[in-house]
């Protein structure tokens, strides 16, 4: 296995997510050297990380058009790299960035890419992709024609897997001269985005409710057990579909897909739209009226019973057991 496999990384205040971490042990299965192309603000706990995660050398993007969370100073400072540099894979976790920048660099370099990936493998020297279709029942295996491989991975599927001996990155600054229309994109107000701060995507402990919620008053006692758990609501399309509970905090299929090590599901079916978001939890545990309910034939641990009755039990036992 040879060959040299970049990885797009964007990292806030030296924070890196942990789906882009992912894409670093997804790089290392199918490619001999991995490197990352780090955009933003020079970071050595970032650097340091990636490290940590297999990475051999950190390409450090820099530059204040960077800055502003628009494709085209990106997509200038990645096609520069790849024409001087020979990666034959690239590897980003989407967003509605990286589409863009993803969709941007296959059109200048002729380049093919692969969306909605969930893994990468060589299979007889040729590099081949998963991927889930018809809401998820399917797995479809994709290839490329040509090279680099452009390889954009669905939001959340992955997780950091550290090497046997990890690695202290070199680091090489990329200097690239962007054209003016790359650079004249000025903030004039930002924001933290709705889906940044509701916390899913990072969150340890996730507690979730459905439709057997019965109400959106109830909702009040999944954010009472979050707050003694140290973790963060979540919530079905059924939920958001009934105005109970804002989009940004849906988890599923047209929501997001989580990683969490607890994944609390109260009330929840567990049809498949949702468990195709929240399966790769650490522990799942369900609580539910119906004991023939789909989510206790995946959750580890279930309960049969009122989640009105049971979640606050719940809580009240660890706010004692915290107080004790």
């Amino acid at each position: 296995m040879t060959g040299r496999a970049l990885v797009i990384v964007d990292h806030q205040a030296g924070v890196v997510g942990q789906g882009q971490l992912g894409l670093v042990a997804q790089a290392r299965a199918v490619r001999e050297t991995v490197e990352a192309l780090l955009f933003g603000a020079p970071s050595a706990e970032a650097v340091e990380l990636l490290g940590r995660c297999g990475v051999s050398t950190v390409h450090l993007a820099s530059s204040e058009a960077l800055n502003v969370p628009v494709a085209q100073p990106r997509v200038e400072v990645l096609i520069d790299l790849l024409r001087r540099e020979e990666f034959d894979v690239v590897l980003l976790e989407n967003s509605s960035l990286v589409a863009d920048v993803a969709a941007a660099a296959a059109v200048r370099l002729d380049a093919g890419v692969n969306w909605d990936l969930a893994a990468l493998e060589m299979r007889d020297g040729s590099l081949v992709g998963t991927r889930m279709a018809v809401q998820d029942t399917v797995v479809v295996e994709v290839g490329w024609s040509g090279l680099p491989a452009l390889a954009v991975f669905r939001a959340g599927q992955l997780g950091p897997v550290p090497p046997a001996e990890p690695l202290v990155p070199t680091t090489r600054d990329v200097d690239v001269e962007l054209s003016p229309s790359a650079s004249a994109v000025r903030v004039i107000r930002g924001a933290d985005s709705a889906l940044a701060m509701t916390g899913l995507d990072t969150a340890d402990i996730i507690v979730s409710g459905g439709r057997g919620l019965g109400g959106p008053e109830n909702i009040a006692l999944l954010e009472d057990l979050a707050d003694v758990l140290g973790g963060v609501v979540g919530v079905s399309m059924p939920v958001v579909d009934k105005g109970w509970y804002p989009y940004s905090h849906q988890v599923g299929q047209t929501g997001r897909t989580v990683r969490p090590k607890l994944y609390i599901a109260c009330g929840i079916s567990g049809a498949m739209q949702h468990r195709v978001g929240m399966s790769r939890s650490g522990t799942i545990v369900a609580i539910n009226t119906d004991p023939r309910a789909p989510v206790f034939g995946f959750c580890d641990f279930g309960v049969v019973g009122d989640l009105t009755e049971v979640v606050p039990r719940l809580a009240a036992l660890l706010r004692a057991d915290v107080r004790a």
